[in-house]
């Protein structure tokens, strides 16, 4: 099990169950449990200028690689999603063949 997966299921049930005392935060709790992670947060946008768009990310990076994220749409009601876990992003090697490759 990676730690994105425990920290996504505790802070989910810390959403759900809405123990958030004022002024602390769901994170600290992942930090009294000994989980190593870089906290971030930012905004992706429509790439049409003219659309009216924009979505909002904050995701969890953890040293196994593992990561947990959730999204919302600002001004939206419903607020956040649920957390949700990724397995470390493996990098590989790869091949490109002059055959695929659209080289100028």
């Amino acid at each position: 099990m990676f730690d994105a997966e425990i920290a996504a299921t505790l802070l989910n049930r810390w959403d759900r169950n809405g123990a958030q005392p004022e002024g602390h935060s769901p994170l600290v709790l992942l930090q009294e449990g000994k989980l190593c992670f870089k906290h971030g947060s930012g905004d992706v946008r429509a790439a049409d200028p003219a659309a009216d768009w924009r979505l909002s990310i904050e995701w969890l990076t953890f040293s196994d690689g593992s990561h947990a994220l959730r999204v919302a749409v600002p001004d939206e009601p419903s607020g956040w999603s649920r957390w949700a876990a990724t397995e470390p992003i493996q990098k590989y090697e790869t091949c490109v063949s002059g055959e695929y490759a659209d080289v100028a």
